[in-house]
């Protein structure tokens, strides 16, 4: 790194920008962005930026595991199959066939760097999750994110060539001539505008947005709106998964609970004690995430009442041990699986929109690529398959970094600084506000109308203004306010119900004119093509 001067930046006092240098800078502490960093040459000099310090991520918090086609009665034709069965239509089968087909590698890939799984005498040990036609998850307990997160993050110090900086918030992309030459983000309170060949986005999702979610409150998206700020195409982003099983805690923290419960013989009743799914689903309690999201909404409106989740049958031993983490949780509250019915409602867990990709993550924007939740590879369609999440992360990870390595850009240094982005109109407490007003009206079932009229509420406060350079909040407040307005417009030109895109006023599927993607880019209208 190096702390030469630069040109005045937003306001910001001559000299006050950090300038740092790099190859490669690759944006993200999660299981996307560190297998980008650790498959990238050696000769290479990277810099990998994490939001915080990396146990926020999606990734970390992960439960249920990895679904890969590892199991002797499986192949990957199977999984292709199941997982295009899930999207409904909107899966692109390309990145598909590349996902389903370098899955056992991406397994065999965290094994050689230490991850350990929960394995059998036979073998690995498989567990099935919704919408899965084999028992093809492999995890660690219920926290499979999490040991990946780990095993992974440990490797880092021993590479020399890879710079781990916490604490970072990407502000902007920088862009000349339309090519991507690094980014600018904050950092201990100043602006540091990072020079690089490649800038790769693994920044993750944006289901945080929601007042009711999985993820961090941080995990809105900031990858996603730079990038679109900085003109490259970004994909499909109505579409949110709803996880049906979160438990809300004395605390009020939502805590999920892994679909593997219902995967291992956990069911769901309503307030009057009946089980209900297969009146709703054939496939019952494994139904696809979305079938399942909105037949516990309804069950809890029609029945005025509480759904649950019921494990009492499995009992303590087997729920203990192998759902470590959730029995822990639940315990610190006074609920105990082999006990208690447990009261669940569905959450914001896993965005399918985001930065458009080809098969290799690069995007519109010549050397800027994505890979993980922030891209749209079209491996999800309009819903994600069940553990395809962590492995997407993992295969076109894998995939950025062999197209760098292959063709490494020759390219001088750009001197251009991005225009002032973050508006000092939209306060904290006004976000806050949105998040709600997104559970209600563009939660699992939506309504043209209020979508309308939220729009149209949004827009009268325009994001407009000049960015405080040490002020996080306000950048933060900012990308919420950008994202929240794209998600709407997304929605509102879907005039149907496909995957977890559900609208009440169109609650069919209209394969004549919309088995197309959701496309937007800055300065142009939504379009679908």
């Amino acid at each position: 790194m190096n702390s030469d001067t630069c040109a005045t930046w937003a306001g910001a006092k001559p000299g006050s920008v950090d300038q740092w240098a790099y190859d490669v800078v690759v944006v993200g502490g999660g299981v996307a962005g560190m297998t980008v960093a650790l498959s990238l040459d050696s000769k290479l000099k990277i810099a990998l930026i994490v939001k915080n310090n990396g146990t926020q991520s999606s990734t970390y918090k992960a439960q249920g595991g990895i679904a890969a086609a590892v199991g002797p009665d499986d192949n990957p034709s199977l999984h292709l199959a199941d997982t295009l069965r899930v999207g409904q239509g909107l899966c692109r089968p390309e990145a598909v066939e590349v996902l389903t087909q370098e899955g056992p590698a991406a397994i065999e890939f965290l094994q050689s760097h230490g991850t350990e799984f929960n394995s059998l005498e036979s073998g690995l040990d498989l567990t099935r999750e919704a919408g899965h036609s084999r028992n093809r998850v492999v995890h660690y307990y219920d926290y499979s994110g999490r040991q990946v997160s780990e095993t992974l993050a440990r490797l880092l110090p021993e590479r020399t060539n890879i710079d781990k900086i916490d604490d970072c918030f990407l502000v902007d992309i920088l862009i000349s001539n339309g090519e991507c030459y690094g980014c600018v983000f904050l950092h201990a309170g100043k602006p540091v505008m990072v020079r690089a060949k490649a800038v790769v986005l693994a920044t993750g999702g944006y289901a945080g947005l929601f007042a009711r979610s999985s993820n961090s409150s941080t995990t809105v998206g900031d990858g996603i709106a730079a990038a679109y700020r900085a003109g490259a195409v970004i994909a499909d982003m109505e579409f949110v998964q709803f996880h049906p099983t979160t438990f809300t805690t004395l605390a009020g923290e939502v805590f999920l609970l892994t679909e593997a419960l219902r995967g291992e013989g956990a069911f769901l009743l309503n307030s009057a004690g009946e089980r209900f799914m297969t009146g709703y689903h054939p496939d019952g309690e494994l139904a696809p995430r979305d079938e399942v999201s909105r037949a516990i909404i309804q069950e809890m409106k029609s029945g005025n009442g509480t759904v649950y989740l019921d494990a009492r049958h499995i009992g303590k031993e087997s729920l203990s041990q192998r759902f470590r983490q959730v029995y822990a949780k639940l315990a610190e509250d006074n609920y105990y699986l082999e006990r208690d019915l447990i009261p669940v409602a569905p959450a914001a867990h896993y965005s399918i929109g985001g930065i458009l990709t080809d098969i290799w993550g690069k995007t519109t924007v010549p050397y800027l690529y994505a890979c993980g939740e922030s891209a749209a590879t079209g491996v999800h369609g309009a819903n994600r398959l069940a553990s395809n999440s962590l492995l997407e992360g993992v295969v076109f990870g894998r995939r950025v970094a062999k197209v760098i390595n292959d063709d490494f850009p020759a390219r001088g240094d750009c001197l251009e600084l991005p225009a002032a982005i973050c508006s000092k109109g939209n306060s904290s407490k006004g976000i806050a506000i949105f998040g709600e007003i997104l559970d209600d009206f563009a939660g699992a079932i939506r309504n043209g109308e209020e979508i309308s009229w939220l729009l149209y509420y949004m827009k009268q406060a325009p994001l407009a203004g000049e960015i405080n350079n040490d002020k996080v909040q306000e950048c933060q407040a900012y990308n919420i306010a950008q994202m929240t307005e794209l998600i709407l417009e997304a929605a509102l030109a879907r005039n149907e119900s496909r995957g977890t895109h559900f609208r009440i006023d169109f609650p069919e599927k209209n394969d004549a004119d919309f088995k197309k993607h959701t496309i937007q880019q800055k300065g142009k209208k939504v379009s679908l093509r």
